[in-house]
């Protein structure tokens, strides 16, 4: 990918979230013990979907399921495709997960208009959307959501933390730099 220029890439990728999310270090006043609690075996899953370009996030849809054909399809169509409309040249990247490759995603994007590529099989270090879910999870551990609303109440602002400079430093920090 060395000659597309960095800014029209738009990386796609899923994560799991949960309501067990904490830290996972304490501090307390010397001498004192660090209090907390971290939730047993009773916990919720969302997955969130997203979409990131060097200018910060594009699209984001969570959903209480994992990521099948259907789900990922319905993240394209109903999310990403009218978002990047206002942005002409777009290339969709996408690693080797079973329903990013599925015939009707590929139909998808190319009735929209949208070239996308995979990256490399085994490859988080060429996608700038991982540290972004990193930084995500460490909002989420600081809000401990500890049920389904609560956790989706944390998201807008944990989605806020990310900023357009985040995503310029990730898509550096993995190799894409503008000339």
């Amino acid at each position: 990918m060395g000659a597309i220029d960095p800014d029209r890439l738009v990386f796609l990728d899923e994560s799991g979230l949960d309501t067990r999310l904490t830290r996972a270090y304490a501090r307390a006043p010397g001498g004192q013990r660090a209090v907390g609690r971290v939730p047993g075996g009773n916990w919720r899953r969302l997955t969130i979907l997203g979409a990131l370009a060097r200018t910060g996030l594009v699209a984001v849809m969570t959903v209480a399921a994992a990521t099948s054909t259907a789900v990922f399809l319905a993240f394209i169509e109903g999310m990403l495709i009218p978002m990047l409309h206002a942005r002409p040249g777009a290339m969709v990247v996408m690693d080797n997960l079973a329903p990013h490759k599925a015939a009707g995603v590929r139909a998808a994007l190319r009735q929209a208009g949208l070239e996308h590529r995979y990256l490399p099989a085994y490859s988080p270090d060429l996608n700038p959307i991982e540290p972004c879910w990193s930084k995500l999870k460490g909002e989420l551990r600081s809000a401990a959501p500890r049920s389904l609303d609560a956790l989706d109440n944390a998201l807008p602002s944990a989605l806020g933390a990310i900023t357009p400079e985040d995503a310029q430093a990730w898509f550096h920090h993995c190799g894409y730099r503008s000339t």
